[in-house]
């Protein structure tokens, strides 16, 4: 938020169309206050030129009046982004939630006030609650807001409560009379959000019941060629947190029982990688380590995760949803995309070298000399030896995007896709596998979260913590395919035969880790030794 208060003479309503303001607005006060968000991605590039692409008045009450904006954002380096934001004048700033809905110090005809993320602000929340229940457009020349009603919302429930949940995430998400979620998409895209395209055919065309059910959606109809998504309204699904956390805990369970024991590492049972394998069918003392209740629930998310890719699999009508096969478009496609990520995770990887230490540093190495290897592995995709089929997937799925529910069950959400990825390549269809790669990634990276967590007062050696480790994931993995290739051959989704399976698994696991690595040096590179340590084992497995 600036310092210092901007004064203007006319009323609040009539500021968009004043070029000064407007200017001042896009220009300097919007910039500065999209930095400090967590919702701005591009933070560290220098941007050219910002715009106000759209701002549609809307009314809160008959006295008072918000704004939804769009901003186009132009860089330097020569590529847009498009944020969403909606705007209010409040004379009081005790009026708004938290102090981050603060934008900028105002005065309008010789009153003082803010402009406010009206997000915060709670008389626009119910607003806008109610301009959803009324599925009524709003239009502004040759463009308009549409806001649609969904099955969820189909009763018109009244307006209770509402709050803004967190404040540290990439999309603003609103609860509503305790029962349902609004987010806000803040990065746009010209086009459908994955998102809410696969959480309301899911909803609305699928008997799956494992993930939020549609409540309604906002759309900015741009033109006839453009319907931009600003966001989507859903079931709020009671839970007990993510996956992620409960899973973290029964893996740190695992390396407790075994330094309990007498029990030597050499002697715990060990699995191939890729082997299918019922609970029932490991041995008694390594079940006793990872914990039956543990095992079932792998088990379950696999169950959940199959389920969802029947439903997506089942409709053999709609262009968006249909099952296709590969070919050769979609193998230039993918070599494309994964060579040019590739290529930026080992520019990243060089620049970083002298930051990292130990077996960081030792493991990053050993990236940066593979290249050729890596390079080749993802150029050796050929489709003519695959004979499964593609469909639209969830496309980022990790154990940080599924709910566990009181009575341990999970729920899959977010359906946005990879962060890094345009939109069009989110929606390209893709072997469901991918998805399960997704997950094997996931459990591996909990095993190693907890082997490398200095916090913990391990007994065992680094060595050994790596071999048990390994033997674990190995079973979770294990465990987990045979789950999900069990309830996906009985339902006739189309996935392949085992040869196949193992192909397509081996391929993208080695394309999420290399995707990892990116995350990790930006965000919390003291972590980039976890997707490291997952491109060496695989590396280690194709020589």
């Amino acid at each position: 938020m600036a310092n210092t208060t901007t004064s203007f003479d006319t009323a609040w309503t009539e500021h968009f169309r004043n070029d000064s303001f407007r200017h001042k607005l896009s220009s300097e006060i919007l910039p500065s206050y999209m930095m400090g968000t967590r919702w701005y991605a591009a933070k560290s590039q220098k941007v050219k030129t910002c715009r106000i692409e759209m701002a549609m008045p809307f009314s809160i009450t008959n006295h008072q009046t918000a704004f939804f904006i769009t901003i186009e954002v132009n860089f330097a380096a020569g590529f847009t982004e498009y944020y969403f934001m909606t705007l209010a004048f409040v004379k009081d700033r005790s009026a708004v939630d938290h102090e981050i809905a603060i934008v900028h110090s105002l005065s309008i005809d010789a009153h003082e006030g803010v402009i406010v993320d009206a997000l915060y602000f709670e008389p626009f929340r119910k607003a806008l609650y109610h301009q959803i229940l009324s599925q009524k457009s709003i239009t502004d020349g040759h463009t308009k807001l549409s806001f649609e009603r969904g099955k969820v919302l189909r009763n018109s429930p009244p307006y209770e409560s509402s709050k803004v949940m967190g404040f540290d995430q990439s999309n603003t998400s609103i609860e509503y009379n305790g029962k349902y979620f609004f987010k806000a998409y803040r990065r746009l895209f010209q086009d459908a959000n994955p998102d809410l395209e696969i959480t309301k055919f899911l909803s609305d065309e699928s008997y799956f019941e494992n993930s939020p059910k549609y409540g309604g959606s906002i759309s900015w109809v741009k033109n006839q060629y453009a319907v931009l998504s600003i966001g989507i309204i859903q079931e709020r699904i009671d839970n007990v947190g993510e996956a992620w956390n409960h899973t973290l805990d029964m893996m740190k369970g695992y390396f407790e029982r075994i330094e309990a024991t007498s029990i030597a590492p050499k002697d715990i049972e060990d699995i191939l990688n890729f082997e299918l394998r019922e609970t029932e069918a490991l041995r008694s003392d390594f079940r006793l380590l990872i914990g039956d209740d543990a095992l079932q629930k792998v088990e379950r998310m696999a169950l959940r995760v199959a389920q969802m890719h029947i439903a997506l699999f089942s409709n053999k009508v709609d262009t968006k949803f249909n099952p296709i096969p590969f070919n050769g478009d979609y193998t230039v496609w993918l070599k494309n995309r994964i060579i040019y990520q590739l290529n930026a995770r080992f520019i990243l990887v060089e620049e970083n070298l002298s930051k990292l230490k130990g077996l960081a540093r030792q493991y990053a190495e050993l990236f940066v000399a593979s290249r050729e290897k890596i390079t080749t592995q993802f150029l050796a995709f050929e489709e003519t030896r695959l004979n499964s089929s593609r469909i639209r997937i969830h496309g980022d799925l990790h154990l940080g995007q599924i709910l566990m529910t009181p009575n341990d069950d999970f729920y899959i959400i977010d359906y946005e896709g990879e962060p890094e990825s345009t939109i069009r390549d989110r929606k390209v269809k893709q072997t469901p596998l991918k998805d399960v790669a997704g997950m094997l990634r996931s459990f591996h990276y909990g095993i190693y979260a907890v082997i490398f967590d200095e916090k913990s007062k391990h007994k065992l050696s680094v060595e050994d913590r790596f071999l048990v480790g390994e033997k674990y994931y190995r079973a979770l993995s294990a465990v987990f395919l045979n789950s999900y290739v069990k309830e996906a051959m009985a339902n006739n989704l189309d996935i392949g035969y085992e040869s196949e399976i193992r192909y397509l698994l081996q391929y993208h696991l080695l394309e999420k880790a290399v995707y990892e690595i990116g995350y990790e040096l930006k965000a919390r590179p003291d972590w980039v030794i976890i997707p490291l340590t997952g491109i060496k084992q695989i590396l280690d497995e194709l020589s």
